[in-house]
């Protein structure tokens, strides 16, 4: 089992209203979708240049995604334990589907 990734991650300084807040996530999420299809329409590809700037904007829409996550938490006034007791039951909910 991997250990994880490690994230250190601030909320962006001006919230946006709460629905585009809530609506965020999904919008980067999209993006985070298109360029995995970039990446996975190339893979057999034999450009290293080109392979790594696919894999590189794919990892910058992931990223997209955790700061736009970390956003809404934050607006919604969650605390750092909230967030840690939130990703204990997301590790034992996996676990008990055998993915951990």
């Amino acid at each position: 089992m991997r250990d994880g990734y490690r994230f250190e991650f601030g909320a962006l300084d001006e919230p946006d209203a709460p629905k585009v807040q809530a609506l965020k996530p999904l919008e980067e999420a999209a993006e985070v979708y298109g360029a995995w299809q970039d990446c996975d329409d190339y893979r057999d590809c034999r450009i290293a240049a080109f392979c790594d700037e696919l894999r590189r904007d794919l990892v910058d829409e992931c990223m997209d995604v955790v700061q736009a996550v970390v956003s809404l938490l934050d607006a919604e006034g969650f605390t750092q334990e909230d967030v840690d007791a939130a990703i204990e039951r997301c590790n034992e909910r996996n676990r008990e589907r055998g993915r951990l």
